[in-house]
């Protein structure tokens, strides 16, 4: 393993994995929205929009292993928190979900406790 991933795989790829599982979840929701598991095929959209999630985290998670390949795993693992943001985020945009104050002041801890972490490595 090198001692400097690179900007591809110590950051880029580890940003998309997270992009991409937030994404994931984000259909999840879509999904459950419309998918009852006792007569699933009564909702093929959304047994497909399921579909298209369970890709997105097999590529992200395949994605991932091969980040870990070449970084650190203490290195771009606190990346992940970033689903924390982006997640509540689209679901605010997207799905127009409601977000607690208490919950953006959360965001705000986790965005600077990885400017923490990110300074560390520098």
């Amino acid at each position: 393993m090198n001692a400097q991933p690179g900007l591809w795989w110590g950051l880029l790829a580890p940003l998309t994995c997270v992009a991409v599982i937030s994404t994931g979840q984000l259909l999840f929701k879509i999904a459950s929205a419309s998918v009852d598991f006792r007569r699933p095929f009564d909702a093929p959209k959304g047994l497909l929009v399921l579909g298209v999630a369970l890709a997105l985290y097999a590529a992200a998670t395949l994605l991932w292993v091969a980040a870990l390949k070449h970084a650190p795993l203490g290195r771009v693992y606190p990346l992940m928190a970033l689903s924390f943001v982006l997640v509540p985020l689209g679901s605010f945009v997207l799905l127009r979900e409601t977000v607690s104050p208490s919950y953006w002041a959360g965001v705000a801890l986790i965005v600077a406790g990885l400017a923490v972490i990110g300074r560390s490595w520098s």
